[in-house]
């Protein structure tokens, strides 16, 4: 389908004035993009052992974990949780591989029954809805949530637009919630916008409805592209707030990722420093599978961010 839409476009004078090359690396990354989001950190768990120690340090501390954009669930939680590599570091800690206090976002939100978390199924495209909506159905089950354990503290870890989603929440969340979240941590997160502007004629191609990369998130990620500015000075001064506010906040980035790229992912001050706990992570590319080409997924597996996470959940 995505091939038949984009033969007029590449027939034409303009595809060739562009030239080839560039051509067909953008069009490599959207696709990279389409495989790379829909397989986003889901990985089937094989070894589900829970934890022989106890941490009382880890009581009443719940990790929400958001999945990117072009994910979906269809309620098998031990398959669609995501973040392998992060579950297995955290269960050396005192956490199960499959915790209950391990929480799966929803884009579609979810409910509380008798006290545990139940997110709603959702689509690929339910992902693309726009941002501040997704917030919002992160904002309402934190609150429907800590009703019933009101001693509850929350990590919110986010890879590609699921640390977006983290972020934008706990930038809005109010005075009440804000004191519960102890950390957020992005990972691959387009935090200023899209990291490249595509041809307008491009995306006039793409402009079917059905298709995820013309969505109101995405919409709305290409538009900050314009206002990097505004972007920049926004985000530094929201991050600060929270940690003023005690919450630790750390945005990862790998420098070889082109589907968000490092400085979108990755906060840093005038002089280009990083002012988050966070870092731009080197990857190399083991072998020339696309996930690791394209730099996107290697950081959920990366130690930097898995002893980072391990640590917070034990400070």
């Amino acid at each position: 389908m995505l091939l038949s839409i984009l033969k007029p476009f590449l027939k034409s004078k303009r595809f060739q004035k562009w030239g080839l090359t560039i051509g067909v690396i953008v069009l490599a990354i959207i696709l990279a993009q389409q495989f790379l989001m829909i397989k986003s950190s889901k990985e089937q768990v094989k070894d589900l052992k829970i934890a022989e120690t106890k941490d009382p340090r880890l009581d009443n501390q719940y990790i929400i974990f958001l999945n990117g954009l072009g994910c979906k669930y269809n309620g098998d939680l031990p398959a669609e949780l995501g973040f392998p590599k992060i579950r297995r570091s955290l269960a050396k800690a005192g956490y199960a591989n499959l915790d209950e206090r391990f929480l799966l976002y929803s884009y579609t939100g979810g409910k509380v029954i008798k006290g545990k978390w139940h997110p709603n199924k959702y689509s690929a495209l339910d992902t693309g809805q726009p941002i501040p909506l997704s917030v919002n159905q992160l904002d309402f089950l934190i609150h429907e949530f800590s009703k019933s354990h009101p001693e509850a503290r929350y990590i919110l870890v986010g890879h590609s637009l699921g640390g977006r989603v983290a972020l934008d929440f706990a930038c809005s969340a109010d005075a009440s919630i804000r004191k519960k979240i102890k950390g957020v941590i992005s990972l691959n997160s387009p935090l200023l916008g899209a990291g490249v502007k595509l041809p307008e004629a491009l995306l006039g191609l793409l402009n079917n409805p059905n298709f995820l990369y013309t969505s109101p998130a995405i919409k709305q990620l290409l538009w900050e592209v314009d206002h990097q500015k505004e972007m920049v000075d926004l985000r530094r001064q929201a991050i600060r707030e929270l940690q003023r506010d005690g919450i630790k906040v750390a945005t990862f980035s790998t420098r070889q990722d082109l589907v968000v790229r490092p400085l979108t992912g990755n906060i840093v001050d005038e002089k280009g420093n990083p002012i988050t706990e966070g870092s731009i992570i080197n990857v190399k590319a083991a072998n020339l599978s696309v996930r690791e080409i394209f730099g996107h997924m290697k950081i959920l597996e990366r130690e930097e961010v898995l002893k980072y996470i391990t640590g917070l959940c034990l400070n």
